[in-house]
């Protein structure tokens, strides 16, 4: 089956109210605290090592038959230069904590928490906006 390597847009970044642990390797993040400095209106973002998604990508993810993955909630702050016209399209964001193994499962991540999907998986997500995120093919390592 072929797998795919995702990197989406980083409209932002950890915030200062993020909780993690960074002595290991990718940093494990218990809190995750998102500040974004615009929106580019894409449904999967990232600010490493965390990826989110839109309620309305959330959404599709759980009526799909994927579960290598929680939605959790996250803080979300903007920055006082977002332009007026990117803050008013920022929609509910959910923090997708992905469970997965990469080249393995529908959703995973390498370790160094690079996220990898497969077909199906890749099928879910394009079910929303990924237009500022890389897609390539992925080979394990």
């Amino acid at each position: 089956m072929p797998y795919y390597s995702l990197e989406p847009a980083a409209p932002g970044e950890l915030g200062e109210r993020v909780v993690m642990d960074t002595s290991v390797h990718p940093p494990r993040v218990t809190h995750a605290h998102l500040h974004l400095d615009g929106w580019l209106s894409d449904d999967l973002i990232e600010a490493y090592p965390c990826y989110f998604v839109s309620e309305t990508l959330a959404a599709s993810l759980q009526e799909s038959e994927l579960d290598q993955y929680e939605l959790r909630d996250v803080e979300v702050t903007i920055s006082e230069d977002a332009p007026d016209d990117e803050r008013a399209t920022i929609p509910g964001i959910r923090w997708l904590f992905v469970t997965g193994t990469a080249g393995v499962d529908d959703l995973g991540t390498t370790a160094v928490g690079q996220l990898v999907v497969s077909d199906r998986g890749l099928a879910v997500l394009q079910q929303g906006n990924l237009d500022h995120c890389d897609i390539e093919d992925y080979t394990a390592e």
